[in-house]
């Protein structure tokens, strides 16, 4: 049985695609809020009309769908584990909400060039650099996937970031904190090593804990955070 490229599908565009959408936001609302009572703060504005980068913490399945219910664009569609797509269900869902299916067990040049495109194509790109869910209070040994805001930084993409408190548990009102966008630009003259690369994205997953007063647990954010501030300009995009 030939492979299906969900690369080449519309983006959950099609009228059976509305309808999943509909539904899955009518149960979050009416079974999944009123469990845990999750909060929206911030600026949830869409930056431009242009491609974007929407970057958060990740640490629980339903942080991409209450992300999804509080930031109402039709623009939004997440990077998703290929493997998800192989349940018929949740990978319908998935292309309903136009999820770009990645290989995450090698270098997924096909992902990477639809991603590439879809930005191209004013979309924003839901992306959880860590690229797996990761206990808040653990420390963080693995490095997050800097490839995608590398291309931001070089391109002048803007970026949203996202904080989320992942209280999840009963009326535990998990929250979501939403950024005024911005641009991160190297300054001049300045470039980036592949170790500075990894310093950088350490650095960003820092301050998406910052937004909801977490601490990101690793000894070197000192050193991280000196070397973003002398190769990084963070350009506010809020009027």
């Amino acid at each position: 049985m030939a492979k299906r490229d969900y690369h080449k599908k519309p983006f959950g565009g099609e009228p059976f695609s509305k309808f999943i959408r509909g539904v899955i936001r009518l149960l979050v609302a009416v079974l999944i809020w009123p469990f845990y009572l999750p909060r929206a703060e911030g600026n949830r504005d869409e930056p431009s009309d242009g491609g974007c980068i929407l970057v958060a913490n990740h640490h629980n399945l339903f942080d991409p769908i209450f992300i999804t219910f509080y930031f109402r664009s039709k623009r939004l569609c997440f990077i998703a584990k290929k493997e998800l797509y192989n349940a018929k269900l949740i990978g319908r869902i998935l292309k309903a909400f136009g999820a770009i299916p990645l290989d995450r067990s090698s270098s997924d040049l096909q992902a990477s060039k639809f991603i590439i495109s879809e930005i191209a194509n004013k979309k924003i790109i839901g992306l959880f650099p860590q690229g797996t869910r990761v206990p808040i209070k653990k420390e963080i040994s693995s490095d997050p996937h800097f490839g995608l805001i590398h291309y931001a930084i070089r391109r002048g993409i803007p970026i949203i970031p996202v904080g989320i408190d992942p209280t999840y548990r009963l009326f535990g009102r998990p929250r979501f904190v939403f950024a005024d966008s911005i641009l991160l630009r190297l300054k001049d003259g300045e470039k980036l090593n592949p170790s500075e690369q990894t310093m950088v994205s350490h650095e960003v997953m820092r301050r998406l804990y910052a937004l909801v007063g977490r601490d990101y647990p690793r000894k070197d954010n000192v050193e991280n955070e000196k070397l973003f501030l002398r190769k990084i300009d963070v350009i506010p995009l809020c009027e």
